[in-house]
């Protein structure tokens, strides 16, 4: 709601208004276009990190991956990345838990890009407002500790096991031994990158994704008659995409729209302008998918309510009997 506040602040509902009117629309159909081309090549990535766990390709996981933007998007605290790992678990018969550890390992990389993007784009457009570089400070800290963390924890599997049987101990014995095993899972998947070849190739994928849902935002910027540049458009994806890392309801609805606002006005882009371009922009991003991820998920034969109910379960394989 504090975003939504600071969103239509010092705007007019009028300003607003007249920006949709001027808007042609029929720029947002190529830009959903582009959007899926994105959506593909994160596939691609998604199948390499699934290697380690299992051996299944792009085309297979598209209907996984939309499915989870769904859910990220009408669930909160970006619950959507459980419900992806549970579906495809069930519907592939693999590791839930190594399927988390791989989405983990997405996300992971998914941040440390956008922050790239907007260090680099600031290089060439600047920040213009102080809010944009806590933004960006805020979340190069973030990210570099994260990024840190994660290598120096899991660089050796047996270092990694060992910390995760460390903490499983913690837990009632009864719990242990299957809390063990489990972490061995997540274990699995938080090593997919260290491969430097498959590193290489997921921080490839990584850039090209995101640099191509950039140039869908440029799309939509084109119904609009923005005329900033496509540093811009990396910028603002950069930035509204770094500010839904706070937990919302409906995919972000807020953070988004006041960060990406935040990156035209200061490209000197007038206020109603520039709030009109964010709600279109936002809505081209959640629309298509969550419409898609339901007809998706109804297909399978699977109820969104009753997925969420569920706990993150384990394979056949992960279970151990209870001493």
């Amino acid at each position: 709601m504090v975003f939504i506040y600071l969103f239509f602040r010092a705007t007019h509902p009028r300003e607003i208004a007249d920006a949709f009117g001027e808007a042609n629309y029929w720029y947002m159909l190529p830009a959903i276009g582009v959007l899926f081309i994105a959506l593909t090549i994160r596939c691609i990535r998604w199948s390499i990190l699934m290697r380690p766990v299992a051996n299944i390709s792009p085309p297979r996981l598209f209907s996984y991956q939309i499915i989870g933007y769904m859910a990220n998007n009408l669930l909160p605290a970006r619950a959507g990345e459980i419900v992806r790992a549970v579906v495809l678990g069930q519907r592939e018969n693999v590791s839930r838990v190594a399927t988390l550890g791989t989405i983990g390992v997405e996300r992971l990389f998914d941040g440390t890009m956008l922050v790239f993007l907007l260090l680099v784009s600031s290089l060439f457009v600047g920040f213009g407002d102080e809010r944009l570089q806590l933004i960006a400070l805020a979340s190069t800290i973030l990210f570099v500790i994260a990024l840190t963390t994660f290598y120096v924890l899991t660089l050796s599997e047996t270092r990694a096991k060992r910390l995760m049987h460390w903490l499983a101990g913690f837990l009632p014995r009864k719990l242990e031994a299957q809390a063990t095993h489990i972490a061995d899972s997540l274990v699995l998947g938080l090593r997919s990158v260290h491969d430097w070849r498959t590193m290489l190739m997921v921080l490839g994928l990584s850039m090209a994704a995101w640099t191509v849902e950039a140039a869908a935002y440029a799309v939509i910027g084109l119904g609009f008659g923005l005329g900033v540049s496509f540093a811009h458009y990396c910028m603002l994806l950069a930035a509204a995409n770094l500010a839904i890392i706070i937990p919302t309801f409906f995919g972000g609805t807020g953070p988004f729209e006041w960060a990406a606002k935040l990156v035209l006005m200061s490209a000197g882009v007038p206020a109603g302008l520039a709030a009109a371009y964010s709600i279109i922009a936002h809505a081209v991003i959640f629309i298509p998918t969550t419409i898609l991820g339901l007809i998706i998920l109804w297909s399978f034969g699977i109820s969104l309510l009753r997925i969420t109910r569920e706990r993150v379960p384990v394979t056949e394989e992960e279970r151990v009997p209870v001493q």
